[in-house]
């Protein structure tokens, strides 16, 4: 890929989420078609969709990174180049200690690789906590992402509801995010967001010479006790650069030995 565009598009992926393992049943997606009414009334009996999802949103974004350990793998195909790795986060540890890479392209990582990781999850650290006031947090910024006052229902039951919403992504600008449109499922039982999903509705060109056209990002995420927390984030991208180049990625994250370590 470009390294432009790659770069930008590392950083959108880098932005839009962490962790934890897949979900125990994946939910059914709905449809990504909005409907033309907003939902009237409550949707369970007491709360709007606009107040459910904004209190879930709130509840995510109270709890932090440092209060877990974990282990991520991720994944990555670009243009048939395949990557992976497994590293471990261990939030105790002191702070350049913290990150443990454990596999890399499926071998043990050497020495050289070792200290190279270290290095630049030090250097992620410090950014984010410097972003954050000093706070290590998961970088999902949900409230940016979903526009709450484009929220419509499109079903419910008496467990979960499903709902679409307009996206905006600042990553990839205004123009871009009035191409993508996004829907989440609710479990309306232990009160969370289940999943999101964002695709594209027609090709965009997030930046000069480069056309989109193909763009999935999901995030699922998992309730453990009264914390939620990312479980799985797939980004999908496809199209071209320049004419002749071919963008063509498809990264997963999924974490997984959740184990808390907050007092």
């Amino acid at each position: 890929m470009h390294t432009v565009l790659y770069t930008k598009y590392r950083a959108l992926y880098l932005c839009l989420g962490l962790v934890a393992p897949p979900l125990a049943a994946e939910p059914q997606r709905i449809e990504h078609v909005l409907t033309d009414t907003a939902p009237a009334a409550p949707v369970d009996g007491q709360h709007s969709i606009g107040q459910l999802i904004s209190r879930a949103i709130a509840d995510f974004e109270q709890r932090g990174r440092a209060d877990w350990s974990y282990r991520v793998s991720r994944y990555e195909n670009e243009e048939g180049q395949i990557s992976s790795s497994i590293a471990l986060f261990e939030p105790t540890k002191a702070t350049g200690q913290q990150w443990t890479l454990l596999s890399l392209n499926g071998q043990p990582p050497d020495n050289k690789q070792l200290r190279k990781f270290a290095e630049k999850k030090l250097a992620e650290t410090k950014q984010k906590q410097t972003e954050n006031g000093g706070q290590q947090s998961f970088s999902v910024k949900l409230r940016d992402l979903i526009q709450l006052d484009s929220l419509q229902l499109l079903s419910n039951n008496t467990q979960r509801f499903h709902a679409g919403f307009a996206v905006y992504l600042s990553q990839l600008g205004a123009e871009a995010s009035q191409h993508l449109q996004g829907s989440l499922i609710f479990d309306k039982q232990q009160h969370y967001i289940e999943s999101i999903e964002i695709t594209n509705t027609a090709s965009f060109s997030p930046l000069f010479s480069a056309e989109i056209k193909e763009f999935k990002l999901t995030l699922d995420f998992i309730k453990i006790d009264a914390a939620v927390l990312p479980a799985r984030q797939e980004l999908t991208m496809k199209g071209r650069f320049a004419f002749f180049s071919t963008i063509d990625e498809v990264s997963t994250v999924s974490f997984s030995d959740y184990h808390y370590v907050g007092q």
